[in-house]
Formats: structure tokens, C-alpha cells, sequence
């Protein structure tokens, strides 16, 4: 019934005369919206119900600010009625026209003839402010969260007798910040420190040395220069005291303590020289436990979250790193992330991360389980909130390369092999079933597919874990 399509300069109908033109609109109104993270207007016009109707072919929409914008749009076809019903006029809308924060705009609209040269011009108009990012409308749109619309810098401060520490969570999308201190309340002599530049989501501590001249400095604000707003971006002076002054050192006390230090450090020298007379050199002891890497195994865990057993994965993780000594990323642990980057983002940022990806299956049948597998291929757009089916759709491409499947593992906890209750994607990925299988898991956990038989050859290894790790359902 309408097609609307840019139309920059004067319309046609201008230079024409013509013999019947219709009424002005009856009212236009906007809101905000949010499109794929881009925010746009979306226009609303009402027209007037009378006879005039008929001789209506098309509305012109102007949008001023910075730059200038129209938009026309034609009615494809002529009004039956004067309305839509009987206590409801004819009424369009239009989305677009990005919206930026703190920017009046001036809409403009009329109908298509126009009135004649000396004759009522039957425009309406209307004139708004955008709000600012911290608004809800604006906070959740792109070039907001660029601005650090969403981000929680989780101020801390740390006064010392001789310096000040600043602690603070950086943003993705800044490098640069300064620290706005002052020599007093009053702040008659402002200092400001320049953070050395700093990338990715990170916790920043900054020790600023106090002078005789700067002994009583306070923190003021924290200034961050994102590249969308550089000087105008929001300040932030809210903060957490998370430690109190140092208070005089003993120097009684410190004798005592060094003392004692001392005292230890002849007792250890003094038994390690009769252990070893007495056993020979500790060169000569046996390893109790194999080598393995120095820096701890990352391991991302992706979960059906169908099956409603937050719990059991909470008890898995806490495994992994008490027992295991691996370095976990659950998406339970990292919303905020997650609501700032979007799934799909996180997804691939964690699999560069990640040495290793458990896919975590319930013990029992789930069909569930089953169902978010069978939705990536009969349909995609179901359960598109389930990570669990979000991550099989995006790493299942590795599993068709042999060298690539030493990355991933499915972790079961039952005694026997699940059979039919595995999701069919997973099936040609090492599949492991606590606690029957907690030797081989665990040696896998560190050793990829091209390392481990020779692992083997070196140690003869075995796990002394004691089985805490229960599950419930």
C-alpha cells in the first residue's frame, strides 16, 4: 500500500498547479528504536479523515539536524474509505534516520500535492532533543557503547602514607586515561596523571608517589578518551576505599620478625644438610608426579542450558580448577561480557583463548539435549539463546579436520557409554564419562593428540584425586 525511498530535493507536485489538494496531516510522533545495534527514529503519521483523502498520492518527511534528510513515500493505492475502521484513522510509520545522542532535530511533513501558491500550506512540525547515552533508549545502541555507555570502570583507591593507588577496569573500546587528582577538597591545584596506554578488558593499578609538596593528594575523577568522544566522554568520580592508611611501623615488632625469619632459615638449611647425608643428594628422589606445563590448561565449558543444571556445571568447574589446575570460562561467570560483545563474539574470543572445549552432557537421557542438536539443522532460528546450540553451530566446522579434534572433549557423567543420548555433531569428538574415566580425562586435559603417547612412555601416570566431585540431578 505505500513505498517510501529518498527523495534530497524539491518533489515534482511543487511546480504544478493543481485543482484539488488534500488536508495536512493530523499528527506525526517519533520514538527511538534500536536496529542491529544502530539507533533510528521510527516515524508514526496520522492522516485526517475527511473527503480530501482522494486526491492524496504521497507524504514528504524531513529530518534536519546536522545534515538534512527527506524520505518520500507513496500511496500505492487510493483510500477506499476515509478510515481504516470506524474509530480508527489511516496511520503509517517509517524507521530510519540515525539518531546520535544530544541533537535537536526538526521533523517536517506534509502531503503530496501541496497547496497551491497563496494558500494555507498545510506542513506540521516538530522539534526534539535526543537524550544522552546513559539514557535507556541510547545505552544499548553501538555508537554508545563505544562512548563506554555500559562500561563499569569498579573504581577502587588505596591511601598510603607515601603513594595513592587507583584501581580500575578498562574498557575494550578506550586506550587512554587520566587520573584527576587534586591537592585538596577544594581543588584549587588540579594534577592530572596520564595511565600509561592499556587494551582489552583488564584490571589497571596505578601507584602515584606522593612528594612534600603532593602529601595529601585525593583522587577526584577518573577521565577516560574514547575515540567517539575523546574530551567530551563521561567522568567518573565514584569510588570503593579498599584499604586504610598504613599505620607506623614497630621497629621492635620488625626486629622480632626478622629475628624469627632468621631462626627459620637456619632450621630448614640445618635439616636439609642431615636430609641429605642421610639420603643422599635430592637429585636422587623420585618424581612423584609428571612434568606438565607451566602456565595452567584454559578450558572454555559449553553446557545445555536446557537441561536446567547450573549446579552440576558450578561443581565441574570447581573441579577443574582445584583438582586439575585449569583456568575456566563459563559463560555463567561472564554476563557482562557477554551483554557488551554479543555470544557470537565471546564464542570466538574464548575459542583463541582456550587450550581446550568441553561440551558438558547430562547423565541422563535429555531430550533437550537432543533437540538443540537437531535445531541447527532443521531450524536455526529456534532455541537461538541457548549457547549450548549456538557453540555446536560454530565449532563444528573444526571437526572435520583431523588436527583440529585433539582441541575438543565430551565430558559425560555416566558410568556407561550414553549411546543414542549424545548429540549426533559431538559423536566424532574423545568422549570421556566421570568418574570411570577420570585417569585418561585428566592426562588429556594437558596433552594434545601428537604428545600424549609419548607422555605415556615417560610416566607412568596416575592421578591421586579423591572423587568429591558428585552430581546431582
Amino acid at each position: 500500500l505505500i513505498k517510501c525511498y529518498e527523495e534530497d530535493g524539491p518533489s515534482p507536485e511543487l511546480g504544478q498547479e493543481h485543482r484539488f489538494t488534500p488536508a495536512a496531516l493530523f499528527n506525526i510522533s517519533t520514538k527511538i528504536v534500536d536496529i542491529q545495534g544502530i539507533c533510528q527514529f521510527n516515524i508514526t503519521w496520522i492522516l485526517n479523515e475527511d473527503a480530501s483523502i482522494k486526491y492524496l498520492k504521497a507524504t514528504k518527511i524531513c529530518v534536519s539536524s546536522r545534515n538534512l534528510g527527506c524520505i518520500r513515500c507513496d500511496y500505492l493505492e487510493r483510500f477506499p474509505n476515509q478510515s481504516m475502521s470506524k474509530n480508527q484513522k489511516w496511520q503509517f510509520s517509517f524507521v530510519g534516520f540515525s539518531v546520535e545522542e544530544n541533537i535537536d532535530y526538526f521533523i517536517d511533513a506534509y502531503n503530496l500535492p501541496p497547496a497551491n501558491i497563496n494558500e494555507d500550506y498545510s506542513e506540521i512540525n516538530i522539534q526534539l532533543t535526543s537524550p544522552d547515552c546513559e539514557d535507556n533508549s541510547l545505552k544499548y545502541c553501538q555508537n554508545c557503547i563505544e562512548k563506554g555507555s555500559l562500561w563499569d570502570p569498579d573504581i577502587t583507591i588505596c591511601n598510603r602514607e607515601l603513594e595513592l593507588e587507583v584501581n580500575f577496569t578498562s574498557s575494550n573500546f578506550c586506550s587512554t586515561y587520566k587520573i584527576h587528582l587534586c591537592d585538596s577538597h577544594e581543588c584549587s591545584n588540579p594534577i592530572l596523571h596520564i595511565v600509561p596506554t592499556t587494551k582489552g578488558n583488564n584490571r589497571v593499578s596505578e601507584k602515584i608517589k606522593k612528594s612534600d609538596q603532593r602529601r595529601n593528594i585525593i583522587f577526584k575523577e577518573l577521565i577516560p578518551y574514547f575515540p567517539r568522544c575523546q574530551n567530551d566522554c563521561r567522568r567518573y568520580s565514584y569510588y570503593q576505599t579498599v584499604c586504610t592508611e598504613e599505620p607506623i611501623p614497630d621497629v621492635g615488632k620488625n626486629y622480632a620478625g626478622i629475628f624469627i625469619v632468621l631462626f627459620l632459615i637456619v632450621c630448614i638449611v640445618a635439616t636439609g644438610l642431615y636430609f641429605r647425608c642421610k639420603h643422599g643428594t635430592v637429585s636422587k628422589l623420585a618424581h612423584f608426579h609428571p612434568e606438565t606445563a607451566e602456565t595452567p590448561t584454559t578450558v572454555l565449558v559449553i553446557y545445555s542450558q536446557e537441561t536446567c543444571f547450573q549446579h552440576t556445571v558450578l561443581g565441574f568447574a570447581e573441579f577443574l580448577q582445584k583438582y586439575c589446575g585449569s583456568k575456566v570460562i563459563i559463560d555463567l561467570w561472564q554476563k557482562r561480557r557477554i551483554a557488551e560483545i554479543g555470544p557470537v563474539q565471546w564464542l570466538a574470543t574464548q575459542k583463541e583463548i582456550a587450550d581446550k572445549i568441553i561440551f558438558l552432557c547430562p547423565s541422563h537421557p535429555s531430550p533437550s539435549c537432543d533437540s538443540a542438536c537437531k535445531s541447527i539443522i532443521e531450524n536455526r532460528n529456534k532455541n537461538s539463546e541457548s549457547m549450548f546450540t549456538l557453540a555446536l553451530h560454530f565449532f563444528c566446522g573444526d571437526w572435520k579436520m583431523d588436527s583440529s579434534l585433539h582441541k575438543y572433549m565430551v565430558v559425560s557423567f555416566n558410568e556407561t557409554r550414553p549411546g543414542p543420548d549424545l548429540p549426533r555433531p559431538l559423536s566424532i569428538c574423545p568422549s570421556y564419562f566421570l568418574m570411570k574415566d577420570i585417569d585418561s580425562f585428566c592426562r588429556d586435559l594437558y596433552f594434545s593428540q601428537s604428545l600424549r603417547d609419548k607422555a605415556a612412555k615417560k610416566c607412568n601416570w596416575r592421578f591421586k584425586i579423591k572423587p568429591e566431585l558428585q552430581v546431582d540431578y
